[in-house]
C-alpha cells in the first residue's frame, strides 16, 4: 500500500519506462526529482511498459492495483499511442497496404475509455499527456518521414481532443522534437536519448 500526501503516477509505454536509457534517466524519474523539491513527501510510481498500446493501458487502469494508484494520485503523466501506429508505419515503409483510419479509430476509442476511467476514479488529479513525435527523419526510414508525419498529425489531433474532453494537460513533445531528432533520439532512432528525456521532463514540468 502506497501512503503519501502527494503521489505521482507515471503511466505509458517505453518512453515512460526509459527504454534505452534506464529507469533512473527516464523522464518521469527526472520530473519526480523536480517535483520532490516542491513536495518533499512525494511518492513516485512508474508503471511504464515497453510496447504498451492504448488498449492494454485501458486494461491496466481497470485492474484493482492500478486503479487504486490512480485514485490516490495528485499528478499522472501518460505517454501512449506510438505503438498503436507502429505497425502502420512499418507497413508503409515495406510497401504493404495500410489501414490508418482503422488504427486511428481504435486508438481514439481506447483513449476515450481511458479518459473516462481515470476521471471516474479520480476527478481531481492533474493529468498530463504527451503528444507523439515523429522519429523517422533521423533514421534509415527518413524517406517515409513525411507520410508518417501525416499519420502522427492525425493521432495528435485525437490526443488534443481527448485532453480537452477530460481536462487533461497536453504536453507538446512533438513540437520540441521536430527538427532536432538527431540530437534527441538514441541509436535506435526511435527512443529518446538521455538529453531527449531531459527535454521531455522539462516539458512536463512547464506544461
Amino acid at each position: 500500500m502506497v501512503n503519501s500526501k502527494y503521489l505521482y503516477l507515471a503511466l505509458g509505454d517505453s518512453i515512460t519506462a526509459g527504454y534505452g536509457v534506464g529507469f533512473k534517466n527516464s523522464f518521469p524519474s527526472i520530473y519526480s526529482t523536480v517535483l520532490r523539491q516542491q513536495f518533499p513527501d512525494l511518492h513516485y510510481v512508474n508503471l511504464g511498459v515497453n510496447g504498451l498500446s492504448t488498449g492494454r493501458l485501458v486494461s491496466m487502469v481497470g485492474t484493482q492495483r492500478v486503479g487504486s494508484l490512480v485514485s490516490r494520485s495528485r499528478i499522472i503523466t501518460i505517454t501512449i499511442g506510438s505503438n498503436d501506429l507502429l505497425s502502420e508505419i512499418k507497413a508503409l515503409a515495406s510497401g504493404r497496404q495500410i489501414n490508418v483510419d482503422l488504427a486511428l479509430a481504435n486508438m481514439s476509442n481506447n483513449l476515450m475509455l481511458l479518459g473516462k476511467s481515470i476521471r471516474i476514479t479520480n476527478p481531481d488529479a492533474v493529468v498530463k499527456v504527451a503528444t507523439i513525435y515523429n522519429p523517422l527523419p533521423s533514421g534509415p526510414l527518413q524517406l517515409y518521414a513525411p507520410q508518417a508525419q501525416g499519420i502522427i498529425d492525425k493521432a495528435n489531433q485525437i490526443i488534443a481532443y481527448w485532453a480537452r474532453t477530460y481536462n487533461f494537460v497536453p504536453v507538446p513533445v512533438t513540437q520540441a522534437f521536430r527538427g532536432k531528432e538527431p540530437f534527441l533520439l538514441g541509436p535506435d532512432h526511435f527512443h529518446p536519448n538521455p538529453h531527449g528525456h531531459r527535454v521531455i521532463a522539462d516539458l512536463f514540468y512547464l506544461s
